[in-house]
């Protein structure tokens, strides 16, 4: 039996933790593991992030599963709040996308920028206008998307969304937003006409006569955001809508602390799509790794690549199975040193990134 080191058993605890945090949530919203999925679901369909853990629950998919093995139309619904540019948290969820559009999926995004400035995020109306149009929307196109099967729409210049959240706003009920949102994140009328009843109009958006009537619709979301489906379901079966199904994600881990996730607003722990590559290396060789600090220990002991976010950078984002698997067997023995951890990752973001650039330069 090894005796561990304090270090060590300071991480090991830390990915108990997070593990612990992640099934407890689950459980306590009533959310079901993908695993039943994946072991009954044909290969072909279970796509990287739901094979790698990233996508890890969900809440009533199988009207979805159905129409992916019976090539049945439904809708996928992300939205984005273009406050501050892209990084690699957003590319995780839009790969998720990408994937699901490859499985048979139209894909709406609706950029909300009338969010960005309710939140106090942008000065104006217009400049968050400006903010969705020039900088988030390049890099969204640049992602794969089929034009034909995807609708990227800004919401302040999309009225029909207002006259359907006017039009659902009888349903829901000032003590239902509360609920849901808490009082501390509804300090204006606008956060509360948003959060209660404009972000339903966007799940909703697709079964509208205007884009196709009923259909199922799947909703990608971090799980701080189930509370949002819930709502969105209860006023779909007001409407006699089908009740939106959820897929539910993790977080791209900060590059420094495991246990918060990569936040726009805070540089330091996210790595941006328009990063270059000195700044891209130097995030990584400052990050958070699930070794311990001693190299003989390290060899003694290995790591844990579950709370690393230097591997998280990998496991997220690599195409190739096989290369992170090993990877994570040569870490996790401690064959694998960090710094030769770091150097692995840091030529693949680098490489990631340059691709992404050049492809928004052309999209």
């Amino acid at each position: 039996m090894k005796i561990y080191s304090e270090e060590y058993q300071k991480k090991l605890q830390t990915a108990k933790k997070i593990d612990r945090y992640y099934k407890k949530e689950a459980q306590k919203n009533g959310l079901s593991s993908l695993d039943r999925v994946k072991a009954y679901l044909p290969d072909k369909y279970i796509f990287r992030s739901m094979r790698r853990g990233f996508v890890f629950a969900h809440l009533d998919i199988e009207p979805i599963i159905e129409c992916i093995v019976r090539n049945k139309p439904f809708t996928v619904v992300s939205g984005l709040n273009p406050s501050s540019p892209l990084h690699l948290g957003h590319k995780a969820l839009f790969d998720v996308l990408v994937d699901l559009q490859k499985l048979g999926a139209d894909v709406q995004i609706p950029l909300t920028n009338d969010e960005s400035y309710v939140d106090g995020k942008a000065e104006t109306i217009e400049v968050s206008k400006k903010i969705a149009l020039e900088q988030i929307l390049p890099d969204i196109r640049a992602f794969g998307f089929v034009p034909e099967k995807t609708n990227i729409y800004v919401i302040t210049e999309t009225p029909i969304i207002y006259r359907f959240a006017m039009s659902i706003s009888r349903l829901v009920t000032y003590d239902m937003v509360m609920a849901v949102f808490g009082k501390e994140s509804l300090v204006n009328v606008g956060q509360i006409f948003y959060r209660g009843v404009v972000q339903l109009a966007q799940i909703l958006l697709p079964q509208l006569p205007e884009y196709g009537g009923s259909k199922p619709t799947l909703i990608p979301v971090g799980i701080d955001k189930h509370p949002y489906i819930l709502l969105a379901r209860d006023v779909a079966k007001k409407l006699g809508m089908i009740p939106p199904s959820e897929l539910v994600v993790k977080f791209q881990p900060s590059l420094l602390d495991p246990e918060q996730k990569m936040s726009g607003s805070k540089p330091n722990t996210a790595i941006y799509l328009s990063d270059a590559e000195e700044v891209i290396r130097k995030k990584i060789s400052r990050a958070y790794t699930g070794g311990v600090s001693s190299l003989e220990d390290h060899r003694l002991y290995g790591a844990i690549p579950e709370i690393c976010s230097v591997f998280a950078l990998l496991l997220n984002h690599h195409p190739d199975d096989a290369f992170v698997e090993k990877v994570r067997a040569e870490y996790e023995s401690g064959r694998l040193t960090t710094s030769e951890l770091k150097k692995i990752t840091a030529d693949f973001i680098v490489s990631l990134i340059g691709d992404q650039q050049k492809k928004r330069s052309n999209a």
